[in-house]
C-alpha cells in the first residue's frame, strides 16, 4: 500500500532520469504500434489495474487520501496529490505510481514490509498507462466518483438569510439611549436603558448602598480584596461629589486589579500548570502565560491586541518575548492523552466559546443542530490551528540562546563516549537479569523473545515490545530493573569502573550552563501548512475535500480573506487571519460578548446569562440595546477595558442596595431587570486571599513560580510523576494571592475544589455557586485558616490593645469593613472573654457575611 510517510519522501525527490532503473521493457522506447496495442484493450487493463490498485494502495489513498492522493475515481487519481501527479498518460517512465510499483528507484511502494507487487501484476499496471492510465470505463471507479460527489455536496450548509437576522449574527447597532421618568437615572447611559425597562415593567430601582457597603463591594469585585480601615473611614468622610469616581479610580490603578480580572480569563481558557490525563506532568513555565494576563490587565492593554498576541503574537512583528508567552493560550489544553483531532477541537472550543460565545466545536460530526454553524465552518477554523506546533521559546537573546547551545554541544560531545562506556559495562550484567525474568515469563513470550526479530509474528513483535518495556530501564514508567540492581551483580573491579565513568559524567554535568528560561509557546514548521480535510462524520478515515481557513459563515455574506503571508514568513499566518476577524468591526459577536462578561462580574448575571453559548440553545439578552450600546462604546474607547469598567461602576445601578423589595419580587423574582445589587458569595480563591489580607500575613508580591500550599498526603495519590510539594501552613512562602498556586489537574487544592474551583480542564464561564456542608468543615478546621485566625488574632491585640471591646470593634472593621452593632457588641465580648480571641477571628472568617459580597 502507499503510505503518507513514503509519498513525503517521494515528494522531496525530484523525476529525475535514472536509466538504471527504468525496467528492459521501457529502456528500448516506445512506438506507436506498442500504444496501439495497449489502447487495444484499455477497457478490460482499467478494470484490471483497478483491482490491483483496490488491493494495494486504496488503504491509503482512497477514503483516507494520505499525501492528498485518492485513486479511487479517474478525476482524483489523474489530479494526483500533495506531491504532484502520479500518473503521465502513455509514458510508464514519467509515471511515479508506475515507478514507485516497480520498486526500481528510491521509494518503493508498497512500503516495506508490504509486500511488492508482483510482476504480472505491473505488467498490468506499465500497459495500463502505457494506454493512457484512464479509469473512466471502470465501473467501480464511475459509481465512487459519484458517491465521492454525493459526499462533496453534503458539505455544503448554505445559510438563509433568516437565520442572519438571530440577534447575535446581526450588526451591533447603537440605539439611541432612552429618557426614563426616573430621577436621577439618565446621566449614564447604563441607568437609562435599564431604568426605561423597569418603568416598562412596573418596577423600581433599590435605593443606594451604603458607603460602607459599597466601598467593600467595590473592593471585592474589582480587587478581590478587603478595603482597610482606613480606605473605608476615608470615602465614608469624604463628601465631595468625585468621592465615589475616587473611589473607582483607586482601584483600577492598584496591581491587585490585574491579579483578579487574570484569575476570571483564567477560567474561560481553562488555566492549569500540569497537562492531564495519566501522567498529569508538571508545565513548570506556564507560569509566565499567567503573568502575562496580570500584566496585560493592569497595563489596560486594548483588547484586540490581547486576542492578537494571544492566537497569533508570532505572527505580528516585531515578534517579542512578551507576544510569544501570549501564544501560551494555543498550549492550555490538556495534553499527554487523545488523538490529534481531540486536541484540535479542544482548541477550537476553547477559542470560539472564549472570543465569540459559541459552541462551534459542536459541528465536528455534523453540522450544528441548533446554531447555523456548518460542518465546513468547524473544519476551515481547524485548519487555522491544524499547523501549529509547540516550541520552547528561548527569554534570551539570540546571542545568548546560541552560545548556550555550543557549551551544550560541546558537553555532550564529551560525555557521549563516556555514556557509551557506562552502557558496554552494564550490558552483561543487565543481560542476567533479563534472562532471569525471561525465564519466569510464559511460554508463548519466551518464545516471542527467543524467535529472531525479523521472523517475529506481530503479535510477537508486541509481546517482545511488553517484555522490553517491563524488564529493562528504558521505560520510566515502571522501573523494574535500576541501575542499583545491574550494580549489585557486578564484582568490586567492574564496580570501580563503573563508578569512576559516573564520576567523569557528574563532572562534566557540573561544567554544564543553566538552562535559559522558557516560555511555552506556539510556532509553525513552514510557510505553507500541510493539507488538511473536510471529515466526514467527523472520521479521520472518511475524508472529503481539502480545507482553506475560514471564519463562521453565518456572520457575514461575503468570504473573509485571509492575507498570504509574505515569503520570508515563518507560518501560514492563518492565526493572524482569525485574529483579525475577530476584532474586526464588522464581527457582531467579539465585542458583545466580552461586555457581557464584564456585566456578569459587575451585576452577578450577564445580560446574557449563557456568557459562552449566543446561539439558540441559550438564553436571548434581556436588554439588547443595552448591550450593543456596551459594545460599541468600547470598540469606541479602544478596546479599554478599564474604561468601561469605570462606566459600569459610575452607574447607578452598580450602586444600588442588594436588599429585596416585596413588590419588585412580585414582578421579576430574577432580578433579570438588575433592580438592586446581586448577593454573591466569593470565590474559592477570593475567600482564602480575604482571610489573608484580613489576617494581615498577605504577600502582595506580583508574579513568578507558583506556590505550593500544604494538602494532606492522604488526599491524593502520588506517583513518580504526579506530586505536590506542599508546604506547611506557617510557612510565610504559601502566603501569597491564590492565583499563585500550582493548579495541578488531577491533584487539586482542597479549599478550591469544595468553594466551586472549575475542574481545570473545560472552558468555565461561569462558577457554579453551592452550599454545601464541607464549605463550613473547611472553613472549621483547614489547617490554614486556623493559623490566619491566630495571626488575625495577633494583629488585632497589636492594633486594639487589651481592650477586648476595642479588639471586638477592630475585628469587625479588619474583615467586616463596618463597626458591630449594639447586639454584636455584646455577644462578641462575651465570646473573647470566653473563648479567647483567636476563636472569636476564626468565628468572624466562617460568618456569611464574611464570604459574601452584597
Amino acid at each position: 500500500m502507499f503510505t503518507v510517510c513514503a509519498l513525503a519522501v517521494a515528494g522531496a525527490i525530484s523525476l529525475r532520469a535514472n536509466p538504471g532503473a527504468v525496467p528492459v521493457r521501457e529502456a528500448s522506447g516506445l512506438n506507436d504500434a506498442a500504444i496501439a496495442a495497449a489502447a487495444s484493450h484499455a477497457d478490460d487493463l482499467a478494470d484490471q489495474a483497478y483491482e490491483i490498485l483496490k488491493t494495494n494502495c486504496f488503504e491509503c489513498h482512497g477514503a483516507a487520501k494520505r499525501s492528498g492522493l485518492d485513486m479511487r475515481t479517474h478525476e482524483s487519481l489523474m489530479a494526483g496529490g500533495t506531491n504532484g501527479k502520479v500518473i503521465v498518460p502513455h509514458e510508464p517512465a514519467k509515471s511515479r505510481l508506475y515507478l514507485y510499483a516497480s520498486q526500481s528507484g528510491n521509494v518503493k511502494m508498497p512500503p516495506p514490509p508490504n509486500e511488492k507487487i508482483d510482476e504480472d501484476d505491473l505488467k498490468i499496471l506499465y500497459d495500463w498507462i502505457l494506454a493512457g492510465g484512464s479509469l473512466e470505463g471502470v465501473k467501480a471507479a464511475s459509481a465512487a466518483a459519484k458517491s465521492a460527489e454525493e459526499l462533496k455536496k453534503s458539505e455544503e450548509r448554505p445559510i438563509k438569510p433568516a437565520e442572519r437576522e438571530y440577534w447575535a449574527f446581526k450588526k451591533v447597532e447603537r440605539f439611541a439611549v432612552p429618557v426614563p421618568t426616573t430621577a436621577g437615572w439618565n446621566t449614564n447611559p447604563i441607568d437609562a436603558f435599564l431604568a426605561s425597562a423597569m418603568e416598562a415593567k412596573g418596577v423600581k430601582p433599590s435605593a443606594p448602598a451604603d458607603r460602607r457597603t459599597l466601598i467593600r463591594r467595590v473592593y471585592l469585585d474589582v480587587l478581590g480584596l478587603p478595603p482597610s480601615p482606613a480606605q473605608v473611614d476615608a470615602f465614608v468622610a469624604d463628601k465631595s461629589p468625585q468621592a465615589w469616581s475616587k473611589v473607582v479610580n483607586e482601584v483600577l490603578a492598584s496591581p491587585a486589579y490585574g491579579e483578579r480580572w487574570a484569575r476570571h480569563w483564567m477560567d474561560l481558557v481553562r488555566y492549569a500548570d500540569s497537562e492531564g490525563f495519566e501522567f498529569d506532568n508538571d508545565r513548570a513555565q506556564m507560569y509566565r502565560y499567567r503573568d502575562y494576563l496580570v500584566d496585560s490587565f493592569n497595563k489596560d492593554k486594548p483588547y484586540d491586541r490581547f486576542v492578537r498576541e494571544q492566537l497569533a503574537g508570532d505572527e505580528y512583528a516585531p515578534v517579542t518575548d512578551e507576544a510569544m508567552i501570549a501564544t501560551g493560550f494555543l498550549r492550555l489544553g490538556p495534553s499527554g492523552g487523545g488523538t490529534r483531532q481531540d486536541a484540535l477541537d479542544d482548541l477550537i472550543a476553547a477559542t470560539t466559546q472564549t472570543f465569540v460565545g459559541l459552541t462551534v466545536n459542536c459541528a465536528r460530526c455534523h453540522n450544528h443542530k441548533f446554531d447555523p454553524i456548518p460542518q465546513k465552518d468547524y473544519y476551515r477554523i481547524q485548519s487555522v490551528f491544524a499547523p501549529t506546533m509547540g516550541v520552547n521559546h528561548p527569554l534570551a537573546p539570540a546571542s545568548e540562546v546560541a552560545a548556550n547551545q555550543k557549551e551544550g554541544q560541546r558537553i555532550d560531545a564529551l560525555q557521549r563516549p563516556l555514556r557509551e562506556n557506562k552502557t558496554k559495562i552494564e550490558a552483561p550484567y543487565l543481560q542476567m537479569i533479563v534472562d532471569r525474568e525471561i525465564a519466569k515469563l510464559p511460554e508463548y513470550m519466551q518464545v516471542a523473545w527467543k524467535t529472531p526479530p525479523d521472523q517475529r509474528t506481530p503479535g510477537q513483535k508486541l509481546t517482545v515490545t511488553q517484555i522490553e518495556r517491563t524488564v529493562t530501564t528504558s521505560d520510566t514508567t515502571r522501573k523494574l530493573v535500576t541501575e542499583a540492581d545491574i550494580v549489585a551483580l557486578m564484582p568490586e573491579d567492574v564496580k570501580k569502573q563503573h563508578q569512576d565513568v559516573k564520576v567523569q559524567i557528574a563532572a562534566l554535568d557540573k561544567q554544564r550552563p543553566r538552562p535559559l528560561p522558557t516560555a511555552l509557546a506556539i510556532s509553525e514548521r513552514a510557510r505553507t501548512p500541510q493539507p488538511t480535510f473536510f471529515l466526514h462524520r467527523g472520521s479521520p478515515d472518511s475524508p472529503g475535500s481539502e480545507m482553506t481557513p475560514g471564519v463562521l459563515s453565518v456572520t457575514s455574506e461575503t468570504e473573509w480573506t485571509f492575507e498570504p503571508p509574505p515569503a520570508d514568513a515563518k507560518s501560514s499566518w492563518r492565526r493572524r487571519g482569525l485574529a483579525e476577524w475577530l476584532v474586526s468591526k464588522d464581527n457582531p459577536l467579539t465585542a458583545r460578548v466580552m461586555m457581557n462578561r464584564l456585566w456578569q462580574h459587575h451585576f452577578g448575571e450577564g445580560i446574557v446569562r449563557t456568557p459562552s453559548n449566543f446561539g439558540k440553545m441559550g438564553e436571548r439578552p434581556l436588554h439588547p440595546e443595552l448591550l450593543d450600546w456596551l459594545a460599541l462604546e468600547f470598540i469606541d474607547r479602544g478596546w479599554s477595558l478599564k474604561a468601561m469598567h469605570k462606566v459600569m461602576l459610575e452607574s447607578r445601578a452598580y450602586q444600588m442596595a442588594s436588599m429585596d423589595l416585596p413588590a419588585n419580587i412580585q414582578i421579576d423574582p430574577e432580578n433579570r431587570l438588575f433592580w438592586r445589587a446581586p448577593r454573591v458569595r466569593l470565590e474559592a480563591e477570593i475567600i482564602r486571599d480575604n482571610i489573608m489580607a484580613v489576617s494581615g500575613a498577605l504577600d502582595r508580591t506580583l508574579g513568578g513560580p507558583s506556590i505550593f500550599p500544604y494538602i494532606d498526603p492522604d488526599l491524593f495519590e502520588e506517583s513518580s510523576r504526579r506530586t505536590w510539594r506542599g508546604k506547611p501552613d506557617d510557612d510565610p512562602s504559601t502566603w501569597r494571592r491564590s492565583l499563585y498556586v500550582f493548579l495541578k489537574r488531577s491533584i487539586r487544592y482542597p479549599m478550591f475544589e469544595t468553594f466551586d474551583q472549575p475542574n481545570l480542564v473545560n472552558p468555565a464561564d461561569r462558577r457554579n455557586r453551592t452550599v454545601i456542608a464541607p464549605q463550613a468543615l473547611i472553613l472549621m478546621n483547614n489547617g490554614m485558616v486556623l493559623t490566619q485566625s491566630k495571626i488575625f488574632a495577633e494583629r488585632v491585640k497589636k492594633e486594639a490593645g487589651d481592650d477586648v471591646t476595642k479588639q471586638v470593634d477592630r475585628a469587625f472593621q479588619l474583615a467586616l469593613a463596618r463597626q458591630p452593632d449594639a447586639f454584636e457588641r455584646k455577644e462578641s465580648i462575651a465570646f473573647v472573654r470566653k473563648a479567647g480571641l483567636t476563636d472569636f477571628c476564626h468565628a468572624l472568617f466562617n460568618l456569611n457575611e464574611f464570604v459574601y459580597r452584597y
